[in-house]
């Protein structure tokens, strides 16, 4: 007995389902590669956020700019670098014009006083080695370099400066002199041991 043939109706549903079938395929194929791309791009940004995390860790030094009117300081801007050395933003000193003293050690403010004194008189300040209480907590040590500028009527009207991070080499130095100290007591250890055998000797 011969098989009943699906009526036309059915025929049409069957293949309205196949076409629709077939274009979720298409959307699915299309949504995978989508996911592939999206991730490929995620991968790369992740790869390039690295590679500037790295870039800016090694930044050491930053430039600072003094604005000065009438002996006085007006406005002070610091280079995108400070936050590197000091972890600090140029926008935290823009609004906190006290901070970039209250972050200098304490034991060494008066230097850093008095080396910022001396360069708004236009006199020659020499550059500074002094600590700051970087934002983490930890403290740094940071070379500072002013420069005068003048006008023709030698008035000073800016002072520029370069700040530069020199804990690692002030870490090296601190240990050099610790194994100085180390060899230096051993040293004394050994001739204090032989003029009391040459004593008993004696």
């Amino acid at each position: 007995m011969p098989l009943d043939e699906p009526a036309q109706g059915q025929t049409q549903s069957l293949e309205e389902a196949l076409r629709r079938l077939a274009a979720l395929e298409s959307q699915l194929s299309e949504l995978r590669k989508s996911e592939e791309e999206r991730r490929s791009t995620e991968d790369l940004l992740r790869k390039a956020e690295e590679r500037y995390r790295r870039l800016f860790e090694s930044v050491t030094d930053y430039v600072y700019t003094v604005k000065v009117e009438n002996g006085k300081a007006v406005s002070t801007a610091h280079g995108p670098g400070c936050f590197w050395v000091t972890g600090y933003a140029p926008e935290e000193y823009e609004a906190d014009s006290n901070l970039w003293y209250r972050m200098v050690h304490k034991e060494d403010q008066p230097r850093v006083l008095e080396q910022a004194n001396l360069a708004m008189a236009g006199k020659r300040a020499e550059p500074l080695e002094h600590r700051i209480l970087h934002k983490d907590g930890s403290t740094r040590w940071v070379r500072n370099t002013p420069v005068v500028y003048k006008d023709n009527q030698s008035r000073v009207i800016i002072c520029e400066g370069v700040i530069v991070d020199i804990t690692e080499r002030k870490s090296a130095e601190e240990k050099l002199q610790e194994e100085e100290r180390f060899l230096s007591n051993i040293f004394r250890s050994v001739q204090d041991g032989i003029s009391i055998l040459d004593h008993n000797l004696n």
